[in-house]
């Protein structure tokens, strides 16, 4: 997509712990390119890294769309922490001086909400390796329930889940617990021969967070087969996340929609269908990735609405992207 004279682009970025995405879109909606970088998350990497990225895919989107720095009448960035004055300090130190009021700067979780509101107030309800609920009213305020990390929080979270699979898995092997599928699929997926040997494995890996929350997978998959004990973990993570998400409500006092964000929830899975079932609130499963909600953000931080229109062209030309890219 070429830009003609005098056009506005917009440009979202959705900073992530694995990886970054940016999108830039027309004020038609006319999403012109995504591309894909490294981690952003400022709490794991160095600011100098998480910067080079940062400019990285700035110019690497725009410069596919055929966009002009100038044309450029909005740029978001939505990275995990950005709310703490700390981490939008270094964002603005680095990019306030040639972006000027054009940059908006906020939590990616605004990323997650807008791809599911449309820019609309909400409670965003995430299960991924951790778990958060967060509530954004019609008046701009801001709510926050758990996210409060894997040592004393992150409950329903893949982390959390896979964790008590562990848990159950070792368990049985005490004879302290019931007989379960997950002993196998862990052995397995460790591989190794006695479910003893996963503890070296598990407290000596590179990430043992990261690592136990893949196997939050295998829980769904001895749900899958019809295991008590993994059915049973799977219905702990539901009731938990429908805390967060209640809680949030409560603090917002206004009937909004939770839109449902991370790995587990906008995945086909037994937990999510059985959150959606046991809500007492309305939920929402995005369409468009959060990158999208990124741009929406940026059009409305200045003022702009997107109505249904708008949203089916961002809709319609994102997945258009989306398609080449895998192919």
């Amino acid at each position: 997509m070429q830009s003609s004279n005098g056009e506005k682009w917009f440009i979202g970025i959705d900073g992530g712990g694995s990886k970054t995405r940016a999108a830039i879109c027309n004020e038609a909606g006319q999403v012109g390119a995504i591309v894909v970088g490294e981690s952003s998350n400022p709490l794991s990497r160095s600011w100098g890294d998480v910067e080079a990225t940062l400019r990285q895919l700035m110019d690497a989107v725009r410069i596919k769309a055929g966009a002009k720095e100038e044309e450029v009448a909005g740029l978001f960035i939505g990275l995990g922490g950005a709310d703490r004055p700390q981490i939008k300090e270094r964002i603005q130190h680095a990019f306030a001086d040639e972006w000027g009021e054009r940059l908006l700067i906020n939590n990616d979780v605004i990323a997650a909400l807008y791809a599911g509101t449309w820019g609309q107030p909400g409670v965003v309800l995430l299960a991924g390796t951790g778990s958060i609920a967060c509530a954004f009213s019609k008046e701009g305020a801001r709510h926050r329930v758990g996210g409060w990390g894997y040592l004393v929080g992150d409950e329903g979270s893949g982390f959390d889940l896979g964790k008590k699979a562990a848990s159950a898995v070792l368990r049985e092997y005490d004879g302290r617990g019931e007989s379960t599928v997950l002993t196998q699929l862990f052995m397995d997926h460790y591989g190794v021969e006695r479910p003893d040997e996963l503890i070296s494995l598990i407290y000596g890996g590179s990430n043992p967070r990261m690592e136990l929350a893949k196997t939050s997978q295998l829980v769904e998959q001895a749900a899958t087969l019809g295991d008590p004990v993994a059915n049973t973990l799977i219905m702990q993570a539901v009731e938990d996340l429908l805390e967060l998400a209640d809680a949030c409500l409560k603090k917002v006092q206004e009937p909004v929609p939770v839109v449902l964000a991370g790995g587990l929830l906008t995945s086909s899975t037994i937990l999510r269908e059985q959150l959606i079932g046991r809500a007492s609130f309305q939920t929402i499963i995005p369409t468009v990735p959060p990158v999208v909600g990124a741009l929406v953000a940026a059009f409305t931080k200045l003022g702009f609405v997107v109505d249904e229109k708008m949203a089916e062209q961002l809709r319609v030309s994102a997945e258009v992207l989306e398609e080449k890219s895998h192919n």
